[in-house]
């Protein structure tokens, strides 16, 4: 009589899983050690909410925050990279309009990719008009060259230069449309002296100074001084010091004194690099006109020997300070200056005594405000000395001197420093009080929020609270901050608010501060800590934030896919590098190796087909030796050997020839295909024949693939050669490859008697190596981790097939 029970239930039974029907609603649990479960359509009550009106509607996410006209500079450049049509020139035009008109609104920089971007459909823009003219007007133009003169602090970048190059160049030849009636030197004020600037603060300076002295005209005297400055500054950024020499000559020579302004103006570029030495030489340059230095320079100068504790030097200084009368402004600089010579509170406010005392007698109601405090505290915090800092404050509340925002932001500053985060939003909510101007507490405020996120017990609601803020006021969340927050959603699953911050926020990064969040984003995904499904998200946000991302990335992203033991996802992580329509991002010949190498470690049959189905299809990319050998490895892997060779004759008749790789990947494919002992005999044949050096693996190898076929007796018979062919006796590694070739107990057991009667210590050996029996297959050794991973594959391919068994029994069931 036919048994009813089928096969899934016999496999159950032997190998002691638990039997479930499919209409168990527990059979989730019980099935945990199938890698397939069968989803179910468990019942459910209908329910309602009350009337019907209290469900919450889904959650939109936001669209994506661009510059005006930025969206489609960025699609106007991503259609000329794949040579796709673009769109009209008028309305090419009319974003570039849009995108500066904003950019000079909110007085912001430029980003280097919106560099890029705008260079780009600029130049597409001048190729599109017959004149040349780019459908812009002049004063568009102009609009565009003033923008371009606000840049970020150290920003370099080529494309800023450039597109300045191009717009002076038109601006140029519309130079009488440029004029004014009222203004004869319109040209110079909107179009020269942008662009000097920018020649200046971009390592362009001998062509800044060319320039000024080509449209250097007597009525510029006055109001354009600034344009041999920004020559002097820009030279001195550059460590020119004979071209500042040859400079201040060239002044001359034009009748354009170097004065206190221009002296200030070189000084203070040297103080901002922080060059001391510089500074030295060129603060004792003679002034004309019998000139001294201004007490702005003289301030700035001694916070510069402060912070580089220089004080030999800021002796000389402060002494001509003291001899000359000091105002206010020179009083503030002398306190900062005792208390950075170790004067603590006590004394400095002795010394305030001192100057009210004297301020009175010379008829002067001067005294020490809140500007005082604010600097003291400020210098206190460059020191690190929190203590002295909170003293300073108690000594405005003793003097009676209201504080500011200024003084809140600076104790926000040194609290959050110390890792007083209770105090630090305590200072905060003080600072709600007064009004900040220009954005000036956005960065301390990120700060805190940063901390916030980096303390060991987080207050979610506190740092929640700190972005609703911001978010209300339309501040930009620095680079930094982005990562944390991110981070902080992600574990916590939040997927909607990490997608809402990077909208936001990422969009409006230049490229590095772009590259820096979205590491975040790939460290967490290689961070084994967190699970697979999370690893995945963060990978599907980042992919659609972060398209600019390189092949290399993704394909670490791809092997640590493969690492998970989640071939599908790696295979998709494939998949969206090879939809790409940009050359820089789609797969190469490695990647596509690599991609092959991971689906050998799994044995997945559904993901190969995919993988080699695109690899067929892919025009650019041309199969080499090493491509081959990944797709051997794959289909060995998949059990399909008699593939897996085909790709070897392709490797044979190829120009590049097979390596050692190649022979070794080949030969152990004829271990498990019918008839293996033929091919295998042909390679040995050809090795021998064109005197090709066998080394280890390869004679061991060949071993297995005879073993593989049953052939013990012709396999021992080589080992026993081994020593006169490849120079060495047989070790543990290859008398253990030996025997987990041979197929069958009984094989085996002949292969064990024969080690052990030849080679009784090296079966020790093997036996302290440790055996594992992969699921379908007899006992093998591990003898290196190679074997491991080929178990570990086999088995899985061995599941796939009775999964799919599986499916069809059930589906007739």
């Amino acid at each position: 009589m036919q048994s009813h029970l089928t096969r899934q239930v016999f496999r159950q039974i032997i190998h002691n899983e638990p039997i479930t029907h499919l209409q168990c609603y527990r059979q989730s649990v019980l099935r945990r050690y199938r890698r397939r479960q069968i989803a179910q359509q468990l019942p459910s009550n209908p329910s309602r909410s009350l009337f019907g009106f209290s469900r919450k509607p889904p959650r939109e996410l936001k669209s994506t925050d661009l510059d005006q006209g930025h969206e489609q500079l960025i699609e106007l450049c991503n259609l000329l990279a794949i040579k796709a049509r673009p769109p009209p020139a008028s309305k090419i035009a009319e974003a570039f309009r849009d995108f500066f008109n904003a950019k000079a609104s909110s007085r912001s920089p430029l980003e280097d990719h919106q560099y890029q971007h705008a260079t780009t459909a600029y130049k597409h823009l001048q190729n599109q008009t017959e004149d040349g003219s780019a459908g812009l007007t002049t004063e568009d133009l102009q609009t565009a060259l003033k923008a371009l003169t606000r840049r970020k602090p150290q920003q370099q970048t080529d494309s800023r230069a450039e597109l300045a190059r191009l717009l002076f160049e038109e601006l140029r030849l519309r130079e009488e449309e440029a004029l004014s009636e009222n203004d004869p030197f319109s040209y110079e004020r909107l179009v020269l002296a942008p662009y000097v600037r920018i020649l200046s603060q971009s390592g362009h300076t001998n062509k800044a100074r060319e320039l000024v002295e080509e449209y250097w005209k007597p009525g510029l005297k006055k109001d354009s001084l600034a344009l041999w400055h920004h020559v002097l500054r820009g030279f001195a950024r550059e460590g020119k010091e004979e071209e500042i020499i040859r400079t201040i000559d060239l002044m001359r020579a034009n009748e354009v004194a170097f004065d206190v302004d221009a002296h200030q103006a070189l000084n203070l570029a040297y103080i901002r690099l922080g060059d001391l030495a510089s500074t030295n030489r060129w603060y004792v340059h003679p002034i004309d006109n019998d000139g001294s230095p201004s007490t702005r320079l003289n301030a700035m100068l001694l916070k510069l020997c402060i912070n580089q504790k220089d004080f030999q030097w800021g002796q000389d200084i402060f002494t001509k300070i003291l001899d000359q009368n000091p105002d206010k402004d020179a009083w503030d600089v002398i306190f900062q200056w005792a208390s950075a010579k170790g004067k603590g509170v006590d004394e400095i406010e002795r010394m305030m005594n001192v100057m009210v005392e004297t301020n009175s007698k010379a008829g002067n109601n001067a005294r020490p405000d809140i500007y005082t405090i604010n600097e003291l505290i400020g210098l206190a915090n460059t020191m690190n000395d929190s203590y002295t800092a909170e003293r300073y404050v108690a000594l405005a509340h003793k003097w009676k001197i209201p504080l500011n925002a200024q003084t809140c932001l600076l104790q926000l500053d040194y609290r959050i420093n110390i890792g007083d985060l209770d105090g630090a939003r305590h200072v905060y909510k003080d600072l709600q009080s007064y009004e900040v101007s220009g954005g000036k507490d956005v960065p301390l405020i990120n700060k805190l929020m940063l901390a916030l996120c980096s303390a060991k017990q987080q207050d979610y609601d506190a740092i929640m609270g700190l972005v609703e803020d911001l978010t209300e006021r339309k501040a930009r969340f620095e680079p930094a901050t982005v990562s944390a927050l991110c981070l902080l959603h992600l574990k916590r699953n939040e997927l909607h608010d990490v997608i809402d911050l990077l909208q936001t926020h990422a969009f409006h990064y230049d490229l590095e501060e772009r590259a820096f969040v979205r590491d975040t984003f790939v460290n967490f995904c290689l961070d084994r800590n967190n699970s697979t499904a999370m690893a995945w998200d963060a990978y599907t946000i980042s992919r659609q934030i972060f398209d600019e991302t390189g092949r290399d990335i993704r394909a670490k992203l791809m092997n640590e896919f493969f690492a998970r033991k989640r071939s599908d996802m790696a295979t998709h992580v494939f998949g969206h590098m090879r939809q790409s329509p940009f050359p820089q991002k789609r797969p190469t010949v490695d990647t596509y190796a690599q991609c092959l190498e991971g689906i050998a470690k799994q044995a997945d049959t559904n993901s190969l087909e995919i993988v080699h189905n695109m690899l067929k299809l892919d025009s650019e990319v041309e199969p080499d030796t090493r491509l081959h050998n990944a797709l051997m490895m794959a289909y060995s892997a998949c059990g399909q050997h008699d593939r897996s060779l085909d790709f070897w004759d392709d490797i044979v008749y190829s120009r590049e020839g097979p390596t050692y790789d190649s022979i070794c990947i080949a030969l152990r494919a004829c271990q498990l295909t019918p008839f293996g002992e033929q091919r295998a005999r042909d390679i040995w044949r050809r090795l021998q024949r064109f005197e090709i050096e066998v080394t280890k693996e390869i004679y061991e190898a060949y071993v297995a693939s005879l073993a593989g076929q049953g052939l013990v007796a012709e396999s021992t018979e080589l080992l026993g050669k081994m020593k006169e062919e490849v120079g060495c006796k047989p070790d543990a590694v290859s008398l253990g490859v030996f025997y987990n070739a041979s197929p069958g107990s009984v094989k085996k057991a002949q292969v064990e008697e024969w080690i052990k009667a030849n080679y009784p210590g090296i079966w020790d050996e093997l036996e302290s190596m440790g055996r594992m029996r992969p699921r379908g297959r007899d006992e093998i050794f591990l003898v290196d981790s190679r074997t491991r991973e080929g178990a570990l594959a086999s088995e899985a391919a061995l599941e796939t097939k009775l999964e799919d068994e599986d499916d069809e029994v059930e589906k007739w069931e």
